[in-house]
């Protein structure tokens, strides 16, 4: 039958995109044949995706995100009267081919009515005979086959775990052309592809919906508890903070078992940080972070997190870059009294002569700040034209010297800044800076902290954060500022030190 004399019940069924997927047939787990009846999070992904953006789902496994993706692309596909173009790939060829399978089921499960011809009909192709919509199954092995059309939606299912993922999403995005990328998948390892795309859209730098689902949400991660079940101390806590059930402890337990704790936080997590947990060779460790408090900003060049007070002290650390679109020129500015940040600075296009502008504007900012720069790299020349505009407040080793940064002093200032992350002295942190800290690996030999080279960044606000720290040593709390604390430790020391105090004659 033609779309256009479709009874009005039915043409009502395919306007209502969620009506239409719960009429779809699946073939379950038990090999039968059923409805797909959308769950709670298949709910949410629906509306996600109607918003048009480009979306990123984060998820525990075997939730049916895959499953509600070709879904929700069959009735576009299907209901769309034009020509648009759909491309899947997933992490291998087995699992694309899988998933075209289930668009089969799909198609050849629909009644009558909606059984729209199809021109086209292989084992990679469905294209229909009157709209000619395509949809078409893709090696990610050979992600250029994307540009030889340009898509209207393409699917990536597991991205994380595809061998070339860099490739096949630069490749989706060029095919794309503003049309609309849908990306679901399991966490792989810290930094993969997922997450630097969700950082990236956390820093304000990608126009992407991101949604986690945790594995707490879905009904069917339960079991029946057995007899004698009794929980201990840290499920008495997890049923506390995550509202959990004996059911879901139960099903939890019998995971881990399985598994191992390990495993199953990054293939079942409850959150974000769960499920990118870093592993053993993380410099910067989840305990180094436990009293670092997050706070969001938007990923801008002058960033204002505080402004400068009265008779406060601060110290400005900066890296330095060459401003052609590579590494980040960068400044963190410090509070003595309090030792956070106050102030941060990023830019990846600023000159080193027009950066030197930037510092001096910065020290002025907060009342004539010290300056830490390195003298190495693009940093003398930034040194030098301080010097030249007249500026004078900057750091000095014991000899005069100014900082350069070698493999044992950058060990120094990471060691240290690590050691004021652990401590709580320092504990409140931008995100931009704590996604950066949470990049950082120790190298193959297991000692000196750097970034992955596949990052979009090399850890520039975390290297003026630790310069920004060695330089706030330098530099002395004004007497009439100084916490209580500190004024009464000093008054007992001088009273125990003074003549004839403590002492018989």
């Amino acid at each position: 039958m033609s779309r256009h004399k479709l009874p009005k019940q039915v043409k009502e069924i395919c306007r209502d995109g969620l009506l239409f997927i719960s009429r779809l047939k699946i073939v379950n787990k038990d090999g039968k044949l059923v409805r797909l009846i959308p769950t709670e999070e298949q709910i949410e992904m629906f509306h996600r995706l109607e918003a048009g953006d480009d979306s990123v789902f984060g998820k525990p496994r075997q939730i049916g995100s895959s499953t509600f993706v070709s879904a929700y692309l069959f009735w576009k596909w299907l209901t769309a009267g034009s020509p648009i173009n759909i491309a899947i790939l997933s992490k291998d060829w087995d699992s694309t081919i899988h998933i075209f399978g289930m668009w089969k089921i799909f198609y050849e499960n629909l009644p009558k009515v909606l059984k729209f011809k199809l021109e086209k009909k292989n084992e990679t192709i469905m294209k229909l005979a009157d709209s000619g919509a395509t949809v078409r199954a893709i090696s990610s092995k050979k992600p250029g086959a994307l540009r030889s059309y340009t898509q209207t939606f393409v699917h990536l299912s597991e991205l994380a775990f595809t061998d070339n993922a860099e490739e096949v999403l630069s490749t989706a995005y060029a095919a794309l052309n503003n049309n609309q990328l849908i990306i679901e998948s399991t966490a792989h390892y810290y930094n993969d592809v997922v997450h630097q795309q969700i950082m990236k859209a956390e820093r304000g730098e990608a126009q992407l919906n991101y949604t986690f689902f945790s594995w707490t949400q879905h009904v069917k991660y339960r079991v029946e508890v057995p007899d004698g079940f009794t929980i201990t101390e840290e499920e008495k806590e997890l049923k506390r903070n995550l509202s959990l059930d004996n059911e879901q402890i139960a099903w939890r337990r019998l995971q881990i078992e399985k598994h191992g704790v390990t495993k199953f936080k990054r293939e079942y997590p409850t959150s974000l940080e769960e499920a990118y947990a870093q592993t053993g060779s993380a410099y910067f460790t989840p305990d180094d972070l436990t009293y670092v408090e997050v706070m969001k900003v938007e990923a801008l060049a002058k960033i204002f997190l505080h402004k400068a007070s009265v008779g406060e002290v601060y110290a400005l650390g900066c890296d330095v870059a060459s401003g052609r679109g590579g590494d980040y020129s960068t400044i963190t500015v410090l509070n003595k009294r309090t030792h956070q940040p106050v102030a941060l600075f990023r830019s990846n296009t600023i000159s080193p002569e027009m950066f030197a502008r930037v510092i001096q504007e910065y020290s002025a900012m907060y009342n004539n700040a010290k300056v830490l720069i390195e003298s190495n790299n693009w940093g003398l020349p930034v040194l030098n034209e301080l010097k030249h505009l007249g500026f004078t407040n900057l750091w000095k080793d014991d000899k005069g010297k100014d900082w350069t940064t070698s493999a044992s002093t950058k060990l120094t200032m990471f060691e240290e800044l690590r050691a004021a992350l652990r401590s709580g002295v320092i504990f409140q942190l931008d995100n931009l800076t704590m996604s950066e800290l949470r990049s950082y690996t120790l190298d193959d030999k297991g000692l000196a902290p750097h970034v992955p080279s596949n990052l979009p960044h090399h850890g520039d606000l975390v290297i003026s954060l630790a310069l920004a720290y060695q330089c706030l040593k330098t530099v002395r709390l004004n007497s009439t500022e100084l916490p209580i604390w500190v004024k009464h430790q000093r008054a007992m020391k001088i009273k125990k030190n003074a003549p004839g105090v403590g002492r018989r004659y």
